[in-house]
């Protein structure tokens, strides 16, 4: 994306970003986004826990499932033994 970037064009870049905000609300519009990356990274790392707690519970549950056998396996044993 920022491949064809050289250093000239990010001074413009940031030149223009000035002129269209103002000094003033730069400092106002960087602590938002930090903010706003915080609560972003907050909320991915709850959502990886919470796929980890259910992965693991789930490999509890299937850990403690009996055997089950299908009906074919006792109707064809059942036909042999006749």
């Amino acid at each position: 994306m920022l491949a064809g970037l050289t250093g000239w064009h990010i001074v413009a870049i940031v030149l223009v970003v000035l002129v269209l905000f103002g000094a003033t609300k730069l400092p106002v519009f960087a602590k938002g986004l930090g903010q706003s990356i915080k609560i972003f990274k907050k909320e991915v790392s709850e959502v990886q826990d919470d796929m980890a707690k259910d992965r693991t519970q789930r490999s509890d549950a299937h850990l403690d499932r009996e055997t089950v056998t299908t009906p074919d396996t006792q109707t064809r044993r059942a036909s042999e033994d006749r």
